[in-house]
């Protein structure tokens, strides 16, 4: 079987070649015989071997047959997967005006193949007609000979609009540039179209929310700001994306605000969600306003990237409501003052911070005389706004950082941290000055003076209700000492009242007895320290009690009028200390303190005349330092101090800046010196306030002619202080501390260089 097809392929050769034996008996049959043998023999060989071609073509011929099979099956496998897909092959011929689709097409549009096979229009009749524009753009792009897609609706079988993905490629002609047919793909994107028309509905509605909500809600990445709805703008008072998209939300953040702002996105960058609403003030621009909101924040991907969406609400007027609420809870409705249950709170603080500091605390209780008389008298309306009044002059009277509360009907109280007993004297005494002026209410003058207790922590308790307690029964004192003063609770044995009784009824006693003496503390020009002048101050030597400061017993002289005796006896010892030191050749100015109840004795210009006379005096060296309340009334002020200069006697206001006079006022009047308070040169170098205030006051000084004088020097910085800025004279512990008359003439002989 194997050679079977060569022995075949040989016959025709072997017949031939018998045919041409036949056939020698010819004249040539010679040369027949050879052809016909060589034709055998070429034959044999031939054949033997297209006979083994033919065996191995038999055998191809076999497997071709198996291979179009499995070619077959595959195609029918193919078209199964074409057939089952939502997509379309389609293809257009454009020179035998033919449009071939595959079977996909019928599931797709419901029509038949052979429809668009057989009409060649019927293809681009299906498409919508508000899209037909769209179609005939993509064939004209695809017949320019580029592949091109487009997105249209076809109308179905069922007069249905269904979406489809069209693209198309060209075939060119062969060797040319002319488009004779198009293949393409059609898919079914009805399902992508709705999940998109419905994503669009989504997000139309969610960004309808966004825009139309009256809260603000922002976008920013890395703290720059990237989105703002309308509600944010309004907010801010802006009008223009410009003014806030680039932004850094730090910009619109109050200062305060920002590490809490820093901590809250590090929380929404760590758990993707900042729990609870916290609660923020930021700043409006272009007034600078400041806004409180309630703020939310969440992690979101804006354009790819993390980025952080707030939510706010606007919640300034719950806060002001709040705020209102709360001051209405802590403070009096009819002055606007903190009321009882506030002051008691801020004392409990007040009290734990002087322990932790170690410092004084005062409080003090004001209680308004005749009161009820004006209040019965004029009606409750007059009343009320005679408290309104009262509350603004007690608060005009005291420090910026003292408390000053109303208790309930005519009962007010203050208090007052860090303070010493000079501060407090020095506030009463404007209390009291400030009441001298009389209230206008409808047009009239109405006149109340207030009685003050005051209390004092720690000496005179550790508590509250202590405080409080002994505070007002100081007051009840004052009010049976006369009203309109103030007494300190002071303890002797127990008893605050058995030391003021003592020292107001030996008082004149003391004066008779000599019980008083002087010190002098020396006045320097501070370039040179050279001593210029002394200040003579009274001291008491109590038999009983011992030394008593004149903060003490000089209020208690003024209360009961024995300070125009005693300051008599102070101008005669005085003038009689001065005497000595002038015939001894020391040449020193001496100045003595006049109250405000000595100034107003009718005698004391006569008492000035007297001590000048009686020790012979130049009143050059004799002068007079007169406090600022003495400006009260400043016409007759005016003439006492007139009627002084004509004695030729020096006249210094004392303690200046802790009145109500001022520079202007004292420019009317012939005064040579001006003594800048203690307590301003104290703070001048460490309390910028003041240093302003003493440099103003130097500065007006010089500009009305005054002489300036410091007391209360202390620090060489602040006697440095006083000259580089053009105070040359002063007095202090710094210098020398108040001196008995043995000890200033020592100094004087040492020091001095002459007068």
């Amino acid at each position: 079987m194997k050679y079977i097809g060569r022995i075949t392929a040989t016959f025709p050769f072997l017949i031939i070649s018998l045919w041409l034996l036949q056939h020698i008996h010819r004249e040539d049959g010679h040369l027949l015989f050879i052809i016909s043998a060589l034709t055998a023999i070429i034959g044999i060989v031939v054949t033997w071997t297209l006979g083994g071609q033919y065996d191995k073509s038999r055998f191809y011929y076999k497997e071709l047959l198996i291979s179009q099979k499995e070619l077959q099956d595959q195609k029918e496998f193919l078209q199964q997967i074409f057939d089952s897909v939502d997509a379309t092959i389609w293809s257009n011929d454009i020179v035998n005006q033919r449009v071939y689709v595959s079977k996909g097409i019928e599931k797709l549009s419901g029509y038949t193949m052979e429809q668009f096979y057989e009409g060649y229009s019927f293809w681009t009749g299906i498409f919508h007609p508000d899209d037909s524009q769209r179609v005939l753009e993509f064939y004209d792009r695809v017949l320019s000979g580029e592949s091109s897609t487009v997105e249209v609706r076809l109308i179905n079988a069922h007069k249905e609009a269904v979406w489809v993905y069209l693209s198309g490629s060209p075939i060119f002609k062969e060797n040319s540039t002319e488009v004779v047919k198009i293949n393409g793909v059609v898919v079914d994107i009805s399902v992508r179209k709705k999940t998109e028309a419905q994503l669009q509905e989504s997000e139309s509605r969610y960004r309808s929310v966004v825009e139309l909500s009256p809260n603000m809600i922002l976008i920013h990445q890395d703290e720059e700001i990237v989105y703002a709805n309308p509600a944010t703008f309004q907010l801010l008072g802006l009008s223009h994306p410009s003014e806030i998209i680039g932004k850094s939300i730090f910009e619109f953040v109050h200062p305060s605000e920002k590490e809490k702002v820093h901590t809250r996105n590090r929380e929404i960058h760590g758990n993707k969600i900042a729990k609870g609403y916290i609660e923020y003030k930021i700043v409006r621009p272009h007034d600078g306003k400041i806004i409180y909101l309630e703020m939310l924040g969440k992690e979101i991907n804006y354009n790819g990237t993390p980025a952080i969406m707030v939510v706010a609400i606007n919640v300034t007027a719950k806060k002001e409501y709040q705020e209102k609420i709360k001051f209405m809870a802590y403070h009096d409705a009819l002055t606007g003052l903190p009321n009882r249950h506030m002051y008691n709170e801020y004392l409990e603080k007040t009290l734990e911070r002087s322990r932790d500091q170690d410092q004084i605390l005062a409080v003090m209780f004001i209680d308004l005389d005749r009161f009820k008389f004006i209040n019965d008298t004029m009606g409750h309306d007059a009343g009320d706004e005679l408290l309104k009044l009262v509350s603004i002059r007690l608060q005009e009277s005291v420090r910026e950082r003292d408390l000053v509360s109303r208790l309930g009907g005519d009962e007010f109280a203050i208090l007052m941290e860090e303070v010493d007993e000079a501060t407090i004297r020095r506030i009463s005494n404007r209390i009291i000055e400030a009441f001298s002026t009389p209230f206008m209410i409808k047009n009239k003058e109405f006149y109340t003076t207030p009685s003050i207790g005051i209390s004092l922590y720690p000496q005179d308790g550790q508590v509250k209700e202590t405080l409080n307690s002994k505070a007002d029964t100081a007051m009840y004192l004052a009010k049976k000492r006369g009203k309109n003063n103030y007494q300190f609770y002071i303890h002797e044995q127990g008893d605050m009242l058995d030391r003021k009784f003592k020292l107001e009824q030996t008082l004149k006693h003391a004066i008779e007895h000599d019980e008083f003496y002087l010190e002098y503390q020396p006045k320097l020009e501070l370039k040179t320290e050279t001593i210029y002048g002394v200040e003579a101050l009274v001291r008491w030597k109590h038999p009983e009690l011992g030394i008593i400061s004149p903060m003490e017993f000089i209020p208690i002289a003024e209360e009961s009028s024995l300070i125009v005796p005693l300051g008599r006896w102070i101008f005669h010892e005085a003038g009689k200390q001065n005497k000595k030191w002038h015939d001894a050749g020391i040449r020193v100015k001496m100045a003595v303190n006049v109250s405000a109840k000595q100034f107003e004795d009718p005698q004391f210009v006569e008492t000035v005349h007297q001590v000048l006379t009686e020790y012979q005096l130049p009143p050059r060296y004799f002068g007079l330092e007169i406090t600022e309340s003495v400006m009260q009334n400043i016409n007759q002020s005016s003439i006492i101090i007139q009627d002084l200069k004509k004695l030729g006697v020096k006249i210094s206001i004392d303690d200046f800046g802790t009145g109500y006079s001022s520079l202007s006022v004292l420019s009317k009047l012939p005064i040579d010196y001006v003594k800048i308070d203690k307590s301003f040169v104290h703070e001048s170098t460490t309390n910028p306030n003041a240093a302003s205030l003493v440099k103003t006051i130097v500065e007006m000084g010089k500009n009305l002619n005054f002489e300036l004088i410091a007391e209360g020097i202390e620090k060489q910085e602040q006697a440095e202080f006083l000259i580089q800025n053009g105070c040359y004279r002063g007095q202090g512990y710094f210098y020398s501390p108040p001196l008995s008359a043995a000890e200033v003439e020592k100094l004087l002989n040492k020091k001095q260089k002459g007068s």
